[in-house]
């Protein structure tokens, strides 16, 4: 199993309708591709967090968009398509005391792999990238 820090972008936008397809056409237009998706609401405003090919371009498009963002660290995971696989990462994790705050994860029906996006406190990375994860559960 495979284990990396990557940059996610977090995108704070208005709850209305299309902002969401504005936002990605946006991106698609500089070829950026988002690798992960979430969408949150909370009133108003919605949080976009996305893992993107591309995060320095993605920024500078928000940017031009007029999108408020911020960049976070997370803990990216390639993680096997089968039932209790997130639980031996969560297990594992846990295990090294390491607290996930939020965690999103998809795949598709037959794919083997599932890529698991998981925020995790920045004083945590160093020691979640020693940690022997499982190969398969």
């Amino acid at each position: 199993m495979r284990a990396v820090v990557q940059d996610q972008l977090s995108v704070f936008l208005k709850n209305r309708p299309g902002i969401l397809a504005d936002l990605c056409e946006t991106l698609c237009r500089r070829d950026i591709h988002v690798r992960a998706m979430t969408v949150l609401e909370s009133f108003d405003i919605g949080t976009v967090r996305m893992i993107c090919d591309n995060v320095t371009l993605a920024e500078e498009c928000l940017a031009k968009f007029g999108a408020s963002f911020i960049v976070v660290r997370v803990l990216v995971v390639e993680i096997a398509n089968r039932p209790g696989s997130i639980a031996a990462i969560a297990r594992t994790l846990a295990g090294a005391g390491i607290n996930i705050e939020y965690l999103y994860a998809s795949a598709s029906p037959g794919s083997e792999q599932t890529l698991g996006v998981l925020r995790i406190a920045d004083r945590d990375f160093e020691r979640a990238l020693a940690l022997d994860f499982p190969d398969e559960v």
